[in-house]
């Protein structure tokens, strides 16, 4: 088999360099970010620690908080309102979303999650600008979940409350774990006391919501 039979696969020599690139600007901005702050690290300085120009970063990540959030949360909004789209014949929206949230806080657990975790709480509490997208990524999956809930004949301002209720519940559940990983708590310890707090809080609303 010659070079470019391989490298005209999908997953060829061509696409196997650009994914070493990629991942290797994020490690690159994620390390620079831990040691001196988002705010204070341009997309030119990581360029350079990266070995790569300006515009080859911009190419992978269109946006400086890109190299941070890399579509996570995007990402998450899509499974979250794929969760609901997508539920069981005849299971209620809460029922739905209470299956997929208490499937992700199981994740956490994992030693690999905890090290990511505890980077990325750090990295956001440093930074009023990460905060800052982190409320609206998660004011437009608020959105997404209300104009869904719309489509299935539900009142526009029961709609909203429904949405917001639920994207609360996922946000208190990040901003838990967060804590605790970074109080040096972790594992299944963590996961199971976290499952329990999300599930008496599921249960509040779904005695509200059913």
């Amino acid at each position: 088999m010659n070079r470019t039979e391989v490298s005209g696969r999908p997953g060829g020599l061509r696409e196997q360099k650009k994914q070493e690139t990629r991942e290797r600007i994020a490690a690159t901005a994620r390390a620079l970010f831990q040691q001196h702050g988002y705010d204070s690290i341009t997309v030119a300085r990581v360029a350079v620690a990266a070995g790569v120009s300006e515009a080859t970063v911009f190419n992978y990540f269109p946006t400086k908080d890109e190299l941070f959030f890399g579509g996570g949360l995007e990402e998450f909004e899509g499974r979250t309102l794929a969760a609901v789209r997508d539920r069981r014949a005849g299971e209620s929206v809460i029922a739905a979303f209470r299956r997929f949230t208490l499937q992700n806080i199981r994740h956490a657990a994992d030693p690999k999650a905890t090290e990511l975790i505890v980077t990325a709480a750090r990295i956001v509490a440093g930074s009023p600008t990460l905060q800052a997208r982190e409320r609206e990524l998660v004011a437009t999956t608020t959105d997404s979940l209300a104009a869904l809930l719309r489509t299935e004949d539900v009142g526009r301002l029961e709609a909203w409350v429904i949405a917001n209720a639920l994207i609360g519940v996922q946000r208190a559940i990040v901003a838990e774990v967060r804590a605790e990983v970074l109080a040096g708590r972790h594992g299944a310890a963590l996961t199971n006391r976290v499952r329990r707090q999300a599930e008496r809080a599921l249960n509040h609303l779904e005695s509200g919501l059913a």
